[in-house]
């Protein structure tokens, strides 16, 4: 019964939240049909050009497809994010008895300290991974759905639909694209987060009622620096799929995830999409920096 709360909850959670999460693969492929604005960093005071903020994006997809349109995709959404829950859950629970952690009065601090980490992150690891492995395929569809917004599709109209059009353009590989960096960085992110909070539970903190809040700090902290395995992920989920999200002048081709993180990281769009508010607009900064035109003039085009 906890069980079927729990799934309850997240779902209840997954479709509030939706919008958000698709103006934010909508941002993450590229896809900016709002005019950016001049505005001055916090700290320096130095002019930028920023784009709007997540709910005037969210705002635009309501004008142009209406209050429901902004569940598009929902529904493959909820199936990859019930299925990587289900086997998530289910195999962690499995791999904590076969691999229990267990008490060593003889070993010394340092190898014990070690010994946990291992055996707690390798389960995490491989649920995770498996998890993702099993429900990346919805994960795949859900992302395609919500990028036909861009180009006014109709391939994927619902996941039976979807799998055949996936199966038809690009065979069974096509439910995987975009895996590679999703697992890398799923694994890194488990690795740094547990490593850090545990040193620091271990050595820098006695209180128990702080050391909850241990995880949750690092998780936001490491998420960050691990953000651009999620974004090229998303991105290589459309590529090579027929859709204009994922052809030029939208986006051009890339060979395999590799090279969509060089290509990325020389047009500095590595995080492209992490922020909500503080939306900046690399392009433009990089055309600013080069001709160092009158901002008079940009202000002119960014009111247009």
């Amino acid at each position: 019964m906890a069980n079927v709360i729990s799934y309850a909850a997240g779902a209840f959670i997954t479709t509030i939240s939706h919008p958000l999460g698709y103006a934010k693969v909508l941002i993450q492929l590229g896809h900016e049909p709002l005019i950016p604005s001049l505005s001055k960093e916090l700290l320096t005071r130095k002019e930028r050009w920023y784009y709007p903020n997540i709910f005037k994006y969210i705002g635009h997809i309501k004008k142009r497809d209406g209050f429901l349109g902004l569940w598009r995709g929902l529904v493959p959404q909820l199936t990859e994010s019930l299925v990587r829950t289900y086997v998530t859950h289910t195999l962690t629970e499995e791999l904590k008895k076969q691999f229990p952690i267990e008490e060593e009065e003889k070993s010394s601090e340092l190898v014990v300290f070690l010994r946990h980490f291992g055996i707690k992150t390798s389960r995490e690891v491989t649920a995770k991974c498996v998890a993702i492995f099993c429900s990346h395929p919805f994960q795949v569809i859900a992302i395609r759905t919500m990028a036909q917004f861009i180009g006014e599709e109709t391939m994927y109209n619902n996941i039976f639909s979807s799998i055949s059009e996936i199966y038809r353009i690009e065979g069974f590989s096509g439910f995987y694209a975009g895996l590679v960096p999703r697992l890398i960085g799923e694994a890194i992110t488990i690795c740094l987060i547990n490593f850090i909070s545990d040193l620091i539970n271990e050595y820098l903190i006695d209180d128990k009622e702080y050391k909850s809040y241990t995880t949750v700090a690092c998780n936001f902290a490491v998420s960050q620096i691990t953000y651009p395995f999620v974004l090229v992920s998303r991105i290589m989920c459309v590529n090579n799929s027929g859709l204009a999200a994922a052809s030029p002048p939208y986006m051009i081709y890339y060979a395999d995830w590799r090279d969509c993180w060089t290509n990325l990281k020389k047009t500095g769009e590595l995080n492209r999409g992490s922020s909500m508010f503080w939306r900046a607009c690399p392009s433009l900064d990089r055309h600013n920096q080069m001709y160092n035109p009158p901002i008079d003039s940009y202000r002119k085009y960014a009111s247009f």
